[in-house]
């Protein structure tokens, strides 16, 4: 049934609501992929008219609608064999609309607002959904981007062999590269790049990888936080031993997600705890100080463009 349901403001092509109905798994592997696909449905929604817009896409089918009363446009996207029933739906979902009009045409971006409006297009879809066989975007993304591209018309020898030159570049420090967070944001350019290049092989496996890369991080953040909330627990105690453990461990995890510099300065702090008897009382009160705040000195440091 329906795959995606977009909102367009008709004017500034702004998203104003949006739902894509495959689970969580995918929304998060796949997230690249429905950014490029969003971005062309909005493209598509500057020809719609009053009337319904059905666009050919690979195996699917984008159908445009103008509401009027809310100056927008509403997309869904739908697999072929669908298309019959999901038009039978589509005045479902525009009267779910309709009778939130104020939430649109005033709304203040305040998400819960759209809560209720939110359940009702999720339970209409659904329930459709539970009278046919379910498909999905994500199985043939390939050919969906394939035919996005073929209708955006081919790139000049030279916008290619650009953007081929500059993705050559960055892949090679791309493998070279270390730090999973500096991999992450190439990653993440190198999807862009394929994008603009229009390789949907090449979109799909940086998409893999810099979902792979996404998960590897927040994995090694979850056990950086255990072993500093340890370092924290034991300071409290006074149990700088069991603390100057903790830290260590807490400095060897930091290793491809830090710059040295900063792996050494902690590590620097857990000397000091070991040697404390040598060290003048303010020095080592200041080193305490230091430690108790590692936490919000990583936070910004280590926060990802999700």
């Amino acid at each position: 049934m329906i795959q995606a349901l977009y909102l367009f403001q008709s004017n500034t092509k702004e998203l104003i609501y949006n739902k894509n109905f495959q689970s969580d798994e995918k929304l998060q592997m796949f997230s690249s992929f429905f950014s490029a696909l969003q971005s062309f449905v909005s493209e598509l929604t500057e020809s719609s008219s009053e009337s319904l817009n059905t666009i050919e896409l690979g195996e699917y089918f984008v159908l445009i609608s103008r509401i009027s009363e809310i100056s927008s446009d509403l997309v869904v996207i739908t697999a072929k064999e669908d298309v019959k029933e999901v038009k039978k739906i589509i005045p479902k979902v525009q009267k779910i609309i309709l009778s939130h009009e104020d939430l649109f045409n005033n709304w203040d971006h305040a998400p819960e607002k759209l809560e209720i409006f939110d359940l009702k297009i999720i339970q209409l879809v659904l329930s459709g959904r539970q009278k046919s066989g379910e498909s999905s975007l994500t199985t043939d993304q390939g050919g969906i981007l394939k035919s996005i591209w073929d209708q955006k018309g081919s790139l000049s020898e030279q916008i290619r062999e650009d953007l081929s030159k500059e993705r050559e570049d960055l892949n090679f420090r791309y493998t070279t590269e270390q730090n999973f967070l500096k991999k992450y944001a190439m990653s993440k350019k190198l999807i862009e790049i394929s994008e603009k290049l229009r390789n949907e092989e090449l979109f799909i496996e940086y998409q893999t990888e810099s979902k792979s890369l996404k998960d590897e991080i927040k994995d090694r953040k979850l056990r950086l936080k255990y072993y500093l909330n340890r370092v924290n627990e034991s300071i409290q105690f006074t149990k700088y031993a069991e603390t100057y453990s903790y830290l260590y461990s807490f400095c060897l995890k930091l290793d491809s997600l830090v710059e040295p510099h900063l792996i050494e300065k902690y590590k620097s702090y857990a000397k000091t705890l070991l040697n404390r008897k040598k060290i003048p009382r303010e020095e080592f009160k200041q080193v305490i100080n230091n430690i108790s705040k590692i936490g919000e000195e990583l936070d910004e440091y280590l926060s990802l463009d999700t």
